[in-house]
């Protein structure tokens, strides 16, 4: 290979070449790596698995268990309420747990703590959200992790794990 003004070279880009022989290493490589994503389209899964775990706090938050269903893997979802695993279920014998556990609870919050991208084919992740809560006619609130993992299906991010985990103590 011919580092130099040769036969048939461009004069500019040999210019170039010989501006770019002064960086350091890391610099050639940041400089590299933006040219190289340059022109490709950008994946960024982790945004929108950000908001698809914020969108689920909120709809959990309401008991929006119709808004939640429709979000879920259609392979279908496994659950755990506590220390009770129920398995692998249909979304919508999954819609209709979710429905029964929340019928007697009432939501004061649910907020996203965590986010993580896990990777694979197809994509996965996961979220954790604090969510603090009073069983109907009680004054005392309960706080509780909810773990929810999710895997990219038809360009979106879909629920195919749902855990909540047992009551933590503040």
């Amino acid at each position: 290979m011919q580092w130099g003004p040769h036969e048939g070279s461009d004069p500019e880009e040999d210019a170039a070449v010989r501006d770019l022989s002064g960086l350091r290493p890391r610099t050639l490589l940041g400089i590299l790596g933006v040219a190289v994503g340059v022109g490709t389209p950008a994946v960024c899964l982790g945004q929108g698995l950000e908001q698809a775990a914020a969108g689920f706090a909120t709809q959990w938050a309401a008991r929006d268990v119709s808004r939640l269903q429709s979000g879920f893997s259609q392979s279908g979802v496994s659950i755990q309420w506590e220390a009770r695993p129920l398995g692998a279920l249909s979304p919508q014998r999954a819609g209709a747990s979710i429905r029964e556990y929340l019928e007697n609870r009432e939501a004061a919050s649910a907020r996203v703590s965590r986010v993580g991208e896990v990777g694979g084919e197809p994509p996965r992740g996961f979220a954790e959200i604090r969510w603090e809560s009073r069983i109907r006619g009680m004054s005392e609130m309960v706080t509780r992790t909810v773990f929810v993992a999710f895997v990219y299906e038809d360009g979106t991010w879909r629920v195919a794990e749902l855990r909540v985990l047992p009551q933590t103590r503040l």
